[in-house]
């Protein structure tokens, strides 16, 4: 008879793991992908503090767009892939329509991000303004995050985009 009463309390615990254990796990996981954006969100933080420091210093005219790109991701390091953004290869001191990060429709591709500044700085000497001045250089780096764990990308759709933005005053 004890014998019995025994056998149902095992298949209790067995059935209260199945039912528990999805839950903890996917509470595990997901703080790992929380600690992810986190480190990324700092990360391009810290890069796009870099590039505005790199776009500064008392030295007229500002150094190329090249050394400022180069700049942030050095600062990255390797596990990031950052570029400048696209529409910024097209825009000139004269022509400064690209938009925003905020307003931009392109696209990015997953765990990537853009490069984005503001005022222009050409890669072409001849295109620097007249008159050095005590302008703001504005940096912003646009991430797509997207999280590793099913459920949660589902939830989050296309992805969560993390935006960093340093805006620093020349020196000259």
């Amino acid at each position: 008879m004890a014998r019995q009463l025994r056998q149902p309390t095992r298949a209790q615990s067995m059935v209260e793991f199945a039912v528990l254990a999805p839950i903890f796990f996917l509470l595990l996981l997901g703080t790992i992908d929380l600690g992810r954006a986190v480190y990324i969100y700092n990360s391009i933080s810290d890069a796009a503090r870099e590039g505005a420091r790199a776009t500064v210093p008392y030295d007229f005219p500002l150094p190329t767009s090249a050394t400022l790109v180069t700049a942030v991701q050095s600062k990255l390091g390797g596990g990031f892939s950052l570029q400048a953004d696209p529409c910024i290869a097209q825009r000139s001191a004269v022509n400064n329509a690209c938009p925003t990060p905020d307003t931009a429709s392109t696209t990015m591709p997953s765990n990537t991000g853009y490069i984005w500044y503001s005022p222009v700085i050409p890669n072409d000497p001849s295109q620097y303004p007249a008159q050095p001045c005590h302008c703001p250089v504005t940096i912003k780096i646009s991430f797509l995050f997207q999280p590793w764990i099913p459920v949660v990308r589902d939830a989050a759709g296309n992805g969560v985009i993390l935006l960093a933005e340093t805006t620093m005053v020349t020196e000259y």
